[in-house]
């Protein structure tokens, strides 16, 4: 008897053992190990998911409320892309939608209406951070919400995330050829206003929401001369001039910029002359001159330069870059040689009658009207009815009036602005004097 066990201790057993709980499911909590292997679709609580935490684009949606109300009255259209990193429990949104995720969770805080709470989301498995990144950055491209900074410091961070997965330093021509391989069109000279802005300009990207890509074209040639200027006179590095110099400069702009709502690169250009002069000793235009003499600087509307006739020019120089510059808005709109030097008159400039073929042509009468009147040359007789046009233009370029020179900034910036709206190929509402011409 000592070796068996009896029948009834038998059925005793067995019982017992029926009696044991099922095993605890504990796979949930092993992030990623159930996950599908291949892209998949998956039911998942809005709780499980995570808005993309380096999502590029940092501004608000603004038509968030447009879209939370479309998803509240007709639910969400086309399901969230998701996936999810190794060793992390929650899912993130792996290619666009963090504006429709955060509608869910507040309709879903805001009614616990079970249909905001479980979605049908399409799963992709983890590739790799870089493509991540590469998906919102392609998403919001095409879907036009990004702004110059935003998508330069989204390229820059995945140049970063790119370099450390494949352990290289990439330059401008591997990185195009990286980002190509991806599925991002960005070619070697806007990757390097990218690069230039992100790290020289990064106070002015944080601060000015309309900072543009043409803005970063006209200032970085300017700020390259400035540097080079300076480095002639003094042992500063690039970075020390930079800090010392130009991030004043930054700094004050970017304070102003709250309360004016308004960003002219053409004064921060000069503001930037300035602090240099400044900081070497030395009279600004004496810098001015010393660029343009060199080429380095593209002579600029400056409404604070003194006009032509005034002490400043004694040495004949503002005289010939009125003179050259005169004769180029002449050959521009077909009336090429009414401009000639005149030193008894009183911008220095003598402007000829109009042939009777140029002055029959509305445009060209326009162009030699403005011509003359600028330079003080309009006599009464040839002055439409409009007479009060002269004393507008000698307003215009008066250095010593603020308002003029507030006027200049807000002509500089409707210019930009007016072509940043008009669309590639479109023709303009009214033709240029040298297309009427």
């Amino acid at each position: 008897m000592s070796g068996k066990v009896s029948l009834d201790e038998r059925r005793r057993l067995v019982a017992e053992s029926l009696q044991v709980g099922n095993p605890g499911n504990n796979a949930r909590d092993l992030a990623g190990q159930g996950d599908p292997r291949t892209e998949s679709q998956i039911e998942l609580s809005v709780d499980e998911i995570r808005p993309y935490e380096n999502n590029p684009r940092r501004a608000a949606n603004a038509k968030f409320d447009d879209i939370k109300e479309s998803i509240r009255t007709s639910g969400l259209r086309s399901p969230l892309t998701v996936t999810r990193r190794p060793g992390e429990s929650h899912f993130i949104v792996e290619a666009g939608g963090n504006t429709r995720l955060l509608a869910l969770r507040q309709l879903w805080a805001e009614t616990r209406d079970p249909r905001f709470r479980k979605l049908a989301v399409l799963f992709r498995p983890w590739r790799s951070e870089s493509h991540v990144l590469t998906a919102h950055l392609i998403e919001n491209e095409q879907r036009g919400e990004m702004t110059f900074w935003d998508k330069a410091c989204g390229i820059v961070a995945l140049k970063s995330r790119l370099e450390a997965e494949q352990g290289r330093t990439l330059t401008l021509r591997p990185l195009e050829d990286a980002l190509h391989a991806l599925g991002l069109s960005v070619n070697t000279a806007t990757l390097g206003l990218h690069l230039f802005a992100t790290e020289r300009l990064r106070t002015l990207g944080e601060a000015v929401a309309d900072l543009s890509g043409l803005d970063i074209k006209t200032i970085q040639p300017r700020l390259n001369a400035l540097k080079r200027y300076a480095q002639a006179r003094t042992s500063s590095t690039e970075d020390e001039l930079y800090a010392q110099v130009f991030e004043p400069v930054f700094r004050r702009i970017a304070q102003l910029y709250p309360h004016t709502g308004t960003f002219s690169v053409v004064a921060t250009c000069e503001a930037c002359e300035v602090a240099l002069a400044h900081h070497l000793g030395e009279p600004v235009e004496s810098l001015r001159l010393a660029l343009r003499s060199k080429g380095d600087r593209e002579p600029q509307v400056n409404p604070s330069a003194p006009v032509v006739g005034s002490s400043a020019d004694g040495d004949g120089t503002e005289a010939d870059e009125l003179l050259t510059r005169a004769r180029r808005f002449a050959d521009a709109v077909g009336i090429a040689g009414v401009v000639h030097p005149e030193p008894q008159a009183a911008a220095g400039l003598r402007i000829a009658t109009l042939a009777d073929g140029d002055a029959e042509d509305p445009a060209r009468h326009r162009a030699w009207y403005l011509l003359a009147a600028l330079l003080g040359e309009l006599e009464s007789s040839a002055a439409p009815s409009n007479a009060a046009a002269p004393a507008f233009l000698q307003w215009l370029v008066d250095p010593d009036d603020p308002s003029a020179t507030a006027f200049w900034e807000l002509l500089d910036c409707a210019r930009r602005s007016a072509g940043l709206r008009r669309q590639p190929g479109a023709a303009s509402d009214a033709p240029s004097a040298s297309e009427a011409a």
